[in-house]
Formats: structure tokens, sequence, C-alpha cells
């Protein structure tokens, strides 16, 4: 029978408070509505709402703006690459067929003084070689000029030596052909340079 008045006391206790607090927010004064609008005007004006509301639009359009002008430069720079990648992948394939170009030349220079009967294994030679330099001009490749005045970006000065019939710093000999492709020096030629 305690343990019953124990509870019976809590329940009570619970009771009393709940009701407490019904008659105090029934007390309360509703607020006049000149006492509402006052506190409202105090609080925030409707120039200072439209000022906020002005400045939030401007820092969402500039986020905006600046979000658009990134992925514009995100795009140039994807297509730029993306050309790079390619043109770097063509450049590759030509700076290995360099060799093979050089080989042929000899080969077809060693085969000038030949007979009469190897005549037709040089034309064709001939022909094929042609055939790969056409090829190879087509996707951009092109022979470095080794005329007139040596030029450091365009040729490797390997030699010097004195020709009268030549100015001062003239090529006057070619070791090995020089290329470029698309405008980009891949082995520039190696030369000899008059010196007087």
């Amino acid at each position: 029978m305690i343990k019953e008045e124990g509870i019976k006391t809590e329940e009570i206790k619970t009771e009393t408070i709940e009701e407490n607090d019904k008659t105090r927010i029934d007390e309360a004064e509703p607020l006049t509505d000149e006492e509402l609008t006052d506190e409202i005007d105090e609080a925030v004006s409707p120039e200072e709402v439209l000022k906020e509301i002005v400045k939030e639009d401007e820092a969402i359009l500039n986020r905006l703006v600046r979000l658009q002008a990134d992925f514009e430069n995100f795009k140039k720079r994807s297509q730029k690459e993306k050309t790079e990648m390619y043109q770097f992948a063509s450049e590759n394939f030509a700076t290995k067929l360099l060799p093979v170009m050089d080989n042929l030349e000899r080969a077809e220079a060693a085969l000038t003084d030949a007979s009469e009967e190897a005549r037709g294994y040089i034309d064709g030679l001939d022909m094929v070689f042609r055939q790969l330099k056409d090829v190879l001009k087509e996707e951009g490749l092109e022979e470095i000029v080794c005329e007139g005045p040596f030029d450091p970006n365009l040729h490797h000065g390997v030699a010097v030596g004195a020709d009268d019939e030549k100015e001062d710093q003239d090529i006057i000999d070619v070791f090995q052909k020089g290329y470029k492709f698309k405008g980009k020096v891949i082995r520039p030629a190696m030369v000899k340079v008059c010196s007087k």
C-alpha cells in the first residue's frame, strides 16, 4: 500500500505543474496590433528586406556568371588538351619514322653508282621513298632548310670549317637532315658551319 500512495502523489504533482502552465498562458495579455507592428518595424523594415533580397540576387547572379565562365574555360581547355594529345601522338609516330627515312636516303645514295640491271630496283625504292615523304608531309612533317646562315633554333652545329665562297656563319655541309612537325622542331639538322 505504501508504494501505491507514492505513485499517486507523483501523478498529483505533474497534474498541478501542467495546470499552472496553462493558467500562466491564459493569463498572459495578447499584444495589440500597434504593439505588434512596432515590434516588426523595429526588427526589420521593408527597405532592409528588399536590400537583403537584392544582395542575395546579386550574389547568386555573380556565382552563376563565374560558374558559366569556369565551364567555358573547362571546355576550351579540354578541347585544347584533346587536340594536343592527337598532335603529339602523330608527332611521336613521325619521330619514329625519321631513322627509316635516313636509311632509305642512304640506300638511294649507295645505289646511284649501281649497274643498269639494278636500275629497276633503284626506281622502285625511289618511288616508295617519295610516297612516304608525301604521306608524312600531308600529316605535317617538313624538312628543315639548310641553306644560308646558321640558325641555332633549327640547326645543330657539329663541325666548323672554312669556305671562301660562303659568308661567316653560313652552313657548309649537312650531316643529317632536320625535320619539323606542324611547326615544331622534332630533330634539328646536324650541320657544318663556316667560320672566318
